[in-house]
This record gives structure tokens, C-alpha cells and sequence, in this order.
């Protein structure tokens, strides 16, 4: 009975480890929990969760937030490097290299405003894909991008997200 088991166990690794090779070769999927670092101390609380999925050359990206003040906007962006404890470690916006077009077609905007509760969810797709070393995390800032010039404000916490990698 033991052998029956292991056996069964084994192959069910081998038929579950094929789908997801196959999957793998489509899809890439990045994620990052945080915060990271909080650069204000009022937000020490607020927890975040970043997902970008990358196939056939197109990322959607999601940015969760909880613990948040309630009923309030904020801009969020991709940046180019990790987190620190110095607000600037974190670098400037993700430009994607080759994209044309406004400001906001060429980097990843996830502006949020939230709910009663501090809750808030962004989502947003860009016809391209983030080549790994190129960004390294998500800034939420004081303010809601401005459109021409995609300032924020205030940096105050920070996400570090492994994309393409």
C-alpha cells in the first residue's frame, strides 16, 4: 500500500509539472508583498500586494493597498530600483524603452483611491513587457499623478517587486 502511494504521488508530480512548464513558457508572473518600507511613519500599517503578468508581449499589472486613510487618492508607480530606507533608493519611474507616445502610455500608472475602509485596488495593461534589472518595485505617493508631468508628491512607502525576473 505504501508503494501505491508513492507511486500515485509521483505521478501526479509528473502531470502537475507539465502543465506548469508549459505555463511557465507563456506566462511569467511577478509579485511583490509589502510594504517594504514605509518612508512616513502614518503608513507603517498599510500592507500592499503587486502582480504583473507578462504573455505574448502584453503585462497587466495589479496593485492591492489596505490600511490606508480611508476616502483618499494617491498616485503609484512603477520605479527603477529597489526599496530603501532613503525614499530616492527606489529611483525614478519605469520608462519603458521604445514606447512612444504621452507620459502615460510610456510607464505604469497605478493611481488609487480608496474606500471607506483604507481599501483600494488599481489595475492598468501595457503593450509591453519589463525586461528583467530594468524596475524593481512600486511607489505610493502623496498625490495623484499629475497627467503632464507624472509627479505625485511625496514618496511614502514603497513595494520591492522582482519584475521579469
Amino acid at each position: 500500500m505504501r508503494t501505491n502511494w508513492i507511486g500515485a504521488l509521483l505521478g501526479a508530480g509528473v502531470l502537475l509539472a507539465v502543465p506548469a512548464a508549459a505555463v511557465a513558457g507563456r506566462t511569467m508572473v511577478d509579485h511583490g508583498h509589502g510594504a517594504t518600507v514605509a518612508h512616513d511613519p502614518a503608513y507603517d500599517g498599510v500592507r500592499t500586494q503587486v502582480h504583473a503578468w507578462s504573455k505574448d508581449g502584453e503585462t497587466r499589472f495589479r496593485l492591492m493597498a489596505t490600511g490606508l486613510p480611508p476616502n483618499r487618492s494617491f498616485g503609484a508607480h512603477v520605479h527603477t530600483g529597489r526599496c530603501g530606507l532613503d525614499p530616492l533608493a527606489s529611483g525614478g519611474h519605469y520608462q519603458h524603452a521604445g514606447a512612444a507616445g504621452p507620459l502615460s502610455t510610456r510607464e505604469v500608472w497605478l493611481d488609487l483611491t480608496t474606500d471607506g475602509d483604507g481599501r483600494a485596488v488599481s489595475e492598468t495593461t501595457r503593450p509591453w513587457t519589463i525586461a528583467a534589472g530594468t524596475a524593481g518595485s512600486v511607489v505610493i505617493h502623496a498625490a495623484t499623478t499629475n497627467p503632464a508631468t507624472g509627479a505625485a508628491g511625496a514618496r511614502l512607502l514603497c513595494t520591492d517587486v522582482p519584475f521579469g525576473e
